[in-house]
């Protein structure tokens, strides 16, 4: 079974968890307030393609905050599928920083940008749209 059937199950069964309880849904539901804002700078991608890449022959898990986990046994490196809005990061797991433990679609962490020939860091809304990837949906593969 491929990526994207084994986390399209999942998203039913995340939705149907919050529904029964009222303190996770509202704390999702504001996570989500914040991700809609920002959700069409973001990269589509496909799902398959970067579990492949990221976290291949993975059976994906979801966590204590509702959110789908991709990862092999033993590797450092971790998909992270925001089910109730449709979008993926992929993290580093021996990163310490918990904000900025996020790769981009090569892997790298993607703190600075090179700009007029200069780098300089990325602004925390251009960290976000490097690392945040909405989920192409079945019709769009």
């Amino acid at each position: 079974m491929d990526a994207k059937t084994k986390y399209t199950k999942l998203v039913e069964d995340v939705k149907n968890e919050i529904a029964k309880d009222k303190a996770k849904f509202d704390r999702i539901k504001e996570r989500n307030r914040h991700q809609e804002k920002y959700k069409e700078l973001w990269e589509k991608v496909n799902i398959d393609e970067v579990v492949e890449k990221f976290a291949p022959n993975s059976e994906p898990v979801i966590n204590e905050s509702g959110k789908i986990i991709f990862r092999t046994p033993g590797s450092h490196i971790q998909v992270v599928c925001e089910a109730t809005i449709g979008s993926l990061r992929i993290q580093d797991l021996n990163i310490k920083s918990q904000r900025k433990s996020y790769l981009d679609l090569e892997g790298k962490r993607p703190l600075n940008i090179v700009e007029n020939g200069k780098m300089r860091g990325r602004t925390d809304k251009e960290y976000e749209v490097a690392t945040h990837f909405r989920i192409k949906k079945l019709n769009e593969l």
